[in-house]
């Protein structure tokens, strides 16, 4: 699955969304992924296809995994953007480009209706892997410039705060290498 055409896509899905209210926002991601062949169905014919099976979900998205090719789906319910799928878009920027090695890549939209719609993203499956400690996420971000807030699971940069930087979304390989999963990302001074 190559890089480029997923990362066009969300620029051109960002580019529809930009200006429009939630409600509107979610009325041309239905059109735009029709239009542009990338309504796809996670719970039908694209899991069967691709021979994936339910993996661990979390509040704001399901998961399923393709361990073949050790890559796991991510259907993004919203939640933690209020519907707001522009909002996410750029979450996901700026995620894939704090946490490159495991980059979420756009694969299209799970049409609900003509005016809920998820986006789905694609990540590389770590497996071998294991949650990492407080300790070692805390001396991980700190070697990244962030600072640890008093908040459970917060970090700061100037430029970011992160958030649910916890060891369910933490993981670390026996050579040491670690990859954080999942974050709640805001810009700071924008």
């Amino acid at each position: 699955m190559g890089n480029s055409a997923p990362q066009t896509d969300a620029r051109s899905l960002r580019e529809e969304l930009v200006g429009l209210d939630v409600v509107h926002q979610h009325i041309a991601a239905y059109q735009w992924a029709i239009n542009n062949g990338r309504a796809i169905d996670v719970f039908g014919e694209f899991a069967k296809e691709r021979n994936l099976r339910v993996f661990q979900s979390g509040n704001e998205c399901e998961n399923w995994i393709d361990t073949i090719l050790n890559v796991v789906y991510k259907m993004n319910t919203l939640v933690h953007t209020g519907d707001n799928i522009l909002k996410l878009l750029d979450r996901i920027e700026w995620y894939n480009t704090l946490f490159p090695t495991t980059a979420l890549h756009f694969v299209g939209i799970q049409i609900m209706s003509s005016t809920h719609v998820y986006p789905v993203f694609s990540q590389p499956f770590v497996s071998s892997c294991r949650l990492a400690t407080e300790q070692e996420i805390t001396e991980y971000m700190t070697m990244r410039g962030f600072i640890r807030q008093e908040q459970d699971g917060v970090f700061a940069s100037k430029d970011f705060l992160l958030s649910d930087i916890k060891p369910k979304n933490v993981l670390i390989e026996p050579d040491g290498t670690i990859f954080v999963i999942d974050a709640e990302i805001e810009r700071l001074n924008q």
